[in-house]
């Protein structure tokens, strides 16, 4: 000790740390020896041992496939603000778009824990992305949360801010309202999120009525849009130009009387002295004079007098189309919605999934989920193509370290195994760390755990193979090595585990008001990923220090036991009388670099 009195030798704790490391440590007493006898006698009975341990593996694997899962491609956080937006059909002057913007802003103005609103009134443009503006939106109001500490003492969350805004504002007759909370990390849209792609215009838009009817019809689901023209009317004016040229007009004729309706004949410009672009001089009918109604009052002028303009033009109301989205050469449109809180939009996409599949679709429309469904299935293939890379080059160092296969072998097992008992934390939930999963932070947190898992098996077989060129056998090697690093490699646990627990339980020194924050804003990013290296090194130190040591006597331990059927396969004598002693060199199993 480097503080304090110098404390007396205890003879007794030298003898027993001489057992551990130059003497028999299965003659130790108390923990340690009752641990070098167990792993003696499963050291003897390695299928046995092999065998439990894999039916536990499996247990856990079973039990997280039949048990749904909600997962995210990010994270799940307690918002500091949210985006309303404000949607209404028809066509409104800025003037009553602003009158029922203002409506809703009333309806959230008094809000408990609101802090700020900005509103804008005014059309919104659709970029398409996944979190533009939904169609029709006339206004957004941005509402601004009190921050942590004000809400803290309020005694509500963000979400609980969210749910009371989207209740004051659901019943405002004319109005669509959506309250859109802010996403972590890429932006994915909503939660469901079917795209549809196809050449014939009709049946898209007949696919597109029939899956946002599915929608629709589950009350579980809620926001539902899509990215197609609002319902709308244009009229489209035809010109009879053998009935025009009767009378001795031109279609230029006809379409100029027609601007005095609109936005007016253009009969020059000018420019004033104090501007430098010059200015349309446009001559148009008064405003009460320019509607639908007035075109079959309108009258033009012929050779042979005034003729109303309704004898050669006809009128046909049709769709309005204001915008077209393409994606490959074809037609696209997506239709998407929101899950209400607490339903999973993964495993309601789940349900969808069969009944789009086997849906009443021309089979000219193809259809499938993206948004998040298709970013989460990205990042978890990429994932796996990490762990894949992780596990080789982990593989090739081992190699060159050990110069064994099997010693590889046996340390990248208990790498892949350790991902057990991630799953395992995964079912028992322990203080709702995982509520949800998150594809990115779980997958993180598993690469992470594989870092830490290797080093504790390489301390524990590197240390095997220096008690085999030491004239150990494989069993006796085996115990050793666990007794000898049994410290190290559990202090590291638990040193670990310790550092990692207030993260998995957002728990946050608050440096500026000297007091400890649970569930503070950003606490959410480090959950997952700190509890899947807690849960995972956890399992993996009891593979570790158990059947680590069996795996590596099990050679050993097999060659005596079938040994004859060896030698009688290849034609050799048998070889009990030469079997080495504790004693001796034993290196028949000693790669040819440790020797």
């Amino acid at each position: 000790s480097l503080v304090g009195r110098k404390t007396a030798v205890d003879e007794e704790l030298l003898a027993e740390i001489m057992k551990s490391e130059h003497g028999d440590p299965r003659e130790m007493t108390g923990f340690m020896g009752w641990y070098a006898n167990m792993l003696t006698y499963l050291g003897k009975h390695p299928t046995r041992t092999m065998a439990a341990a894999i039916l536990v593996v499996f247990s856990i694997g079973f039990w997280f496939a039949s048990t749904p899962h909600k997962s995210e491609f990010f994270l799940q956080q307690d918002p500091e603000f949210v985006q309303v937006y404000v949607k209404a059909r028809g066509n409104l002057s800025p003037e009553a778009q602003d009158a029922l913007v203002r409506q809703a802003e009333a309806r959230i103005i008094g809000a408990k824990g609101v802090r700020a609103i900005y509103v804008r009134a005014g059309g919104y443009s659709s970029n398409g992305g996944p979190n533009s503006a939904p169609n029709d939106t006339i206004g957004g109001i941005s509402v601004d949360f009190e921050d942590f500490e004000a809400r803290k003492a309020l005694g509500i969350r963000g979400d609980d801010i969210v749910k009371n805004i989207r209740d004051r504002v659901a019943d405002i007759p004319g109005l669509q309202i959506e309250v859109r909370k802010p996403q972590g990390g890429p932006p994915t849209g909503k939660a469901i999120q079917v795209q549809l792609q196809s050449r014939d215009p009709v049946a898209l838009s007949h696919a597109a009525d029939l899956v946002k009817a599915k929608l629709a019809s589950d009350p579980q689901l809620i926001e539902l849009e899509d990215n197609r023209t609002s319902p709308g009317i244009e009229w489209n004016l035809a010109v009879d130009r053998e009935a025009a040229g009767r009378y001795g007009v031109d279609v230029v004729s006809v379409g100029q009387t027609i601007q005095f309706l609109t936005g007016g004949v253009l009969m020059g410009r000018f420019r004033p002295d104090d501007a430098q672009d010059e200015l349309d001089i446009r001559v148009r009918f008064p405003a009460t004079a320019r509607n639908v109604a007035a075109i079959d009052q309108l009258k033009i002028t012929t050779p042979t007098g005034a003729v109303p303009a309704s004898y050669f033009i006809k009128r046909v109301a049709g769709q309005q189309i204001t915008q077209i989205q393409r994606r490959e050469g074809q037609r696209l449109v997506v239709v998407q919605a929101n899950t209400i809180e607490g339903v999973a939009g993964n495993l309601k996409i789940a349900e969808l999934k069969p009944w789009l599949a086997k849906a009443p679709i021309d089979p000219s429309v193809t259809s499938k989920f993206v948004g998040a469904d298709e970013e989460g299935q990205k990042a978890a293939v990429f994932f796996m193509v990490a762990i894949l890379a992780t596990i080789f080059m982990m593989s090739v160092i081992l190699l060159w370290q050990f110069n064994s296969f099997y010693g590889v072998v046996v340390t990248l097992s208990a790498v892949v195994l350790s991902t057990s008992g991630v799953l395992l934390g995964v079912q028992v939930n322990l203080a709702h760390t995982f509520d949800y999963l998150s594809v990115i932070m779980l997958g993180t947190g598993v690469v992470a755990l594989f870092g830490v898992v290797v080093g504790h098996n390489i301390v524990l077989v590197d240390t095997y193979y220096h008690l085999r060129r030491n004239g150990f056998m494989a069993d006796e090697a085996a115990v050793r090595a666990a007794t000898q690093r049994f410290r190290p490699v559990l202090l590291t646990t638990l040193v670990t585990v310790a550092g990692l627990i207030p993260l998995m339980f957002q728990i946050h020194p608050d440096f500026r008001n000297g007091h400890i924050e649970y569930k503070a804003p950003g606490s959410e990013w480090w959950v997952q990923l700190s509890a899947a290296v807690v849960w995972g090194l956890s399992f993996a130190t009891l593979l570790t220090l158990v059947l680590t040591p069996v795996m590596l006597a099990a050679p050993k331990v097999y060659s005596q036991r079938f040994g004859w059927l060896r030698d009688r396969v290849l034609g050799q004598k048998p070889r009990d009388s030469q079997r080495p002693t504790a004693t001796s060199v034993g290196n028949e199993d000693v790669p040819r670099a440790a020797e």
